[in-house]
């Protein structure tokens, strides 16, 4: 008889263990699935909401893909994604899904020598060339039914795809394109907003609503585009300091 008062006693805990696993266990090492090349942008933001929310420590887990890290999350080998993931209903059929924490301008671009393309009706049934991390096929062609949307892996390769004429245009973050390129001509139009949210697993709804009172406390995304705008200015500044001093050069050649 005590064999069984025992037994059932240690059923019972680690019933109650295993379910209060997300909720309070693992915050002593809460772990948080980013997507590998976002990793370090990501960090800044994850040590101040898991601050707010009282978590003393946090382990990162990088994952190669969308579908790897949905697995680890779904496995309850991660407690929470944070990887610039755009919100789309699908999403909220297989998880818990936070207020946005971020969004994103969608803006398209064109290289600022093609005298051909000037308006958004000039990108119909042209190839485009779309950043997945920023907007999905889908978007793209609900925004042009007629285009032929082709994924490239960054900015960098997009360029490319540009200038090898393999694309007409490139449609990603306006922040991104106006940061890092100077020879493309973008236009002024919003396309569209993306909202950033983090996943979560499906029975962790506690850890969820503490995540969304720590974003709405301060406001995180006023936050992180004012972090944004402060890194623009500093890359402006330090570019004109580098023309300064190539105007100087020259000028000194003339002489």
């Amino acid at each position: 008889m005590r064999f069984f008062a025992f037994a059932f006693v240690i059923i019972y805990l680690a019933s109650f263990s295993y379910g209060r696993n997300l909720a309070s266990i693992r915050k002593d090492a809460f772990t948080v699935g980013v997507s590998k090349g976002d990793s370090a942008a990501e960090y800044d933001f994850i040590s101040e909401v898991t601050a707010k929310m009282k978590i003393q420590r946090f382990r990162l887990i990088p994952f190669e893909n969308a579908n790897s890290g949905q697995n680890l999350l779904l496995d309850g080998k991660i407690d929470v994604i944070i990887a610039k993931i755009n919100h789309s209903p699908h999403l909220e059929g297989k998880f818990l899904v936070s207020a946005p924490y971020s969004k994103t301008e969608i803006a398209v671009a064109t290289l600022a020598k093609n005298s051909e393309i000037w308006t958004l009706a000039d990108l119909n049934g042209k190839i485009l060339a779309f950043i997945p991390k920023d907007i999905s096929s889908n978007q793209v062609l609900d925004i042009w039914q007629s285009s032929k949307p082709i994924a490239a892996q960054n900015l960098s390769d997009a360029v490319d795809f540009l200038q090898k004429k393999q694309a007409t245009a490139i449609i990603a973050s306006r922040q991104a394109l106006e940061e890092k390129y100077y020879d493309l001509r973008i236009f002024p139009n919003k396309l569209a907003e993306n909202n950033t949210v983090a996943l979560f697993a499906p029975g962790s709804k506690s850890l969820l609503e503490e995540f969304n009172r720590a974003v709405k406390k301060d406001n995180f995304v006023n936050h992180i585009n004012s972090h944004s705008n402060k890194e623009r200015i500093v890359k402006i500044l330090i570019q004109l300091n580098e023309l300064k001093k190539e105007i100087e050069f020259l000028q000194g050649e003339l002489k």
